[in-house]
């Protein structure tokens, strides 16, 4: 049996660490498709619903765009043959690592392992969320070893959601997730709901099997 190649794209929503004014919930959101093309028509028909206020905004960020916006653009994404992945993180119920970045690696290499289970033939994009190498090559490391057992591939790269409209609606999904969860709004997450395949809560027995030595400093 031939299993299709599946195209993803990736964005969060929510901050990592456990300081006061962080967020409680972590949302990584995967939108996958057989074509991304039409995921970038959506946001240009987007763009041009904001007629003069187009040059103010350089790209589609939900949580500064108007609200019926964000609606209508979600509302012609889940037209598309699309299947979203959320995986959440409600950072109260686990500890908070040395590295509080590791909290975005682990639910990242969550949703990536979500989307092999049913696609062994995965390529991402992730919206660019580092400058330095080093830091990429360390999420590799957390996705690699929670791959571990999964045969297929899975491969991905990072892109500024400028550059590419597609990821523009990942952060529209994500942000549409997380208002359900840190806000008690599922105004934007209804639209979505029927496209999503895998809404997974990362609980404290996952938490603790993510893999991935959570105590390594930034500096090795």
């Amino acid at each position: 049996m031939k299993w299709p190649q599946r195209w993803g794209v990736l964005d969060e929503a929510g901050d990592v660490g456990s300081a006061e004014g962080s967020s409680r919930h972590l949302v990584v959101a995967v939108v996958l498709t057989g074509d991304l093309q039409p995921l970038r028509r959506v946001v240009a028909r987007a763009r041009k619903r904001l007629g003069k206020r187009l040059k103010d905004i350089p790209e589609l960020k939900a949580k500064i765009t108007p609200a019926r916006l964000v609606e209508r653009l979600l509302e012609d994404v889940v037209l598309q043959p699309v299947e979203i992945v959320a995986v959440i993180l409600d950072k109260r119920h686990v500890r908070c690592p040395d590295v509080p970045e590791e909290q975005y690696r682990r639910v990242f290499a969550q949703a990536v392992r979500s989307c092999l289970e049913r696609y062994p033939y995965l390529s991402l994009i992730a919206d660019k969320r580092y400058t330095q190498r080093y830091l990429e090559d360390r999420l590799a490391e957390v996705v690699m070893e929670n791959l571990r057992g999964l045969s297929g591939q899975a491969v991905w790269r990072y892109e500024a959601s400028e550059s590419d409209k597609a990821l523009q609606v990942a952060d529209a999904v994500a942000w549409a997730v997380f208002q359900k969860y840190e806000r008690g709004n599922d105004r934007f997450y209804r639209i979505v709901r029927e496209r999503i395949i895998v809404e997974k809560m990362i609980k404290k027995k996952d938490w603790l099997t993510l893999g991935a030595d959570s105590h390594r400093s930034e500096a090795e």
